[in-house]
């Protein structure tokens, strides 16, 4: 009771009950109540069909105060944990997979049609269908201040240092130091900012 009385207090100091305002709180009302797994840490703004998918009892998802979500971003916690830090924008049409940990820091830039994810699927076993393999997880890190560009792809074991950039198009996998220009694919350090 004392976090919705905080946000009451919020929307009223702030005078943010108008009709955007409002939508902005159903919207953020519909996935809280369809996703016990979800937690805002303040106000966030979620664009139309915007969809969030967290596994009851397996996923996780902590979204920071004033992220904003664009048109048909499709954000999952399978298993595993999603953190979403403050300020961050992602972008129309991005889809985030979370099977063991994914943590994008605060004021992040996704670009449209970014694909985040932290696994892999198994490919050894030629006797046996990919599907029924399995899946190979390593953590994702994006530090704060990153900007990714449009269409790129971060695979799992991808830690992108704080104030870098990810040029269009390019796939991100492994260590990138901070304010590290990085392109092409696989993705590789160009220079630094």
């Amino acid at each position: 009771m004392g976090r919705f009385l905080r946000s009451v207090r919020w929307v009223v100091a702030h005078r943010a009950w108008g009709r955007h305002n409002l939508l902005g709180y159903l919207r953020m009302a519909r996935a809280r109540l369809a996703n016990p797994g979800l937690r805002f840490e303040g106000p966030v703004f979620i664009s139309r069909n915007v969809r969030f998918e967290v596994r009851t009892g397996y996923g996780r998802m902590v979204i920071g105060p004033y992220v904003h979500f664009g048109e048909g971003a499709r954000i999952r916690a399978h298993e595993g944990t999603l953190r979403i830090g403050a300020k961050s924008v992602i972008g129309i049409r991005n889809t985030i997979n979370t099977y063991l940990d994914i943590s994008i820091g605060q004021a992040c830039l996704f670009g449209d049609d970014v694909y985040v994810c932290d696994f892999d699927h198994r490919t050894e076993d030629l006797t046996v269908p990919i599907k029924d393999q399995g899946i190979v997880k390593s953590p994702v890190r994006i530090g704060d201040d990153v900007w990714i560009g449009t269409k790129v792809t971060v695979l799992r074991g991808a830690d992108i240092g704080p104030g870098s950039v990810v040029a269009a198009n390019a796939v991100a996998r492994g260590l990138y130091p901070p304010r590290s220009v990085i392109g092409g694919v696989p993705g590789k350090v160009l220079k630094t900012r």
